[in-house]
């Protein structure tokens, strides 16, 4: 981490004070969250881009969902989590937090649950699951995405390992970087998105839905 980087972090006070002691938990038992940076920029979109439903994938413990809902009680979220433990978690901290009344939380893979998600339109989608499955993702739920909204995905510059693949030394990580390399690529081609790459924490790209042509 840079000085810049350690005088922003410090900088920024905006994160719910409750809801940030979680961070703890997270790092104590490696639950992988949303950097606190890109946490204050994403919790910044939603105050500009007023979303009153928002789809996650990817719940993990809750921490992002909860610190989205914590942006305004008019704002109702649709999570899906395929970890058990996470779920039990998850479901534990929204209960806590007393945020079950903005907060839905789906079990189960993302990729069989459009079923049980497509009740609604979604004003914003937030990826941060599994980094193969990305494009998959991205392609499945855009449908429910309203034009004009906004598409979140974290982590796409993967451990700082896409702009440099040569220095991964596992067969399997060289895979899973050349995967989120092909979705990077494919985003910032895909014509119906006008997307933007953030070089902050572990990478962001903020895709916004254009009109129907």
């Amino acid at each position: 981490m840079d000085n810049n980087q350690s005088y922003l972090l410090n900088l920024h006070t905006q994160t719910d004070v409750n809801i940030e002691a979680l961070r703890t938990y997270a790092e104590a038992n490696k639950v992988p969250i949303v950097d606190k940076l890109t946490l204050d920029m994403i919790k910044q979109l939603i105050r500009l881009h007023k979303p009153q439903n928002i789809l996650e994938i990817g719940t993990a413990i809750g921490y992002s969902a909860m610190q989205f809902a914590s942006v305004s009680k008019d704002i109702n979220i649709t999570t899906i989590e395929r970890d058990s433990e996470m779920q039990l978690k998850a479901k534990e901290n929204i209960e806590k937090y007393c945020l079950s009344n903005q907060i839905r939380l789906v079990e189960g893979d993302a990729l069989e649950q459009f079923s049980n998600v497509n009740d609604r339109a979604y004003d914003m989608i937030f990826i941060d699951a599994a980094k193969a499955q990305s494009k998959k993702f991205f392609e499945l739920y855009t449908p429910l995405l309203k034009e004009g909204g906004i598409v979140i995905t974290d982590n796409v510059l993967y451990h700082g390992f896409v702009s440099d693949i040569s220095v991964v030394r596992t067969r399997n990580v060289r895979q899973m970087v050349k995967r989120v390399i092909e979705y990077n690529e494919w985003l910032m081609n895909n014509e119906s998105y006008t997307t933007n790459f953030l070089n902050m924490d572990d990478g962001l790209a903020i895709s916004i839905k254009g009109e129907s042509k």
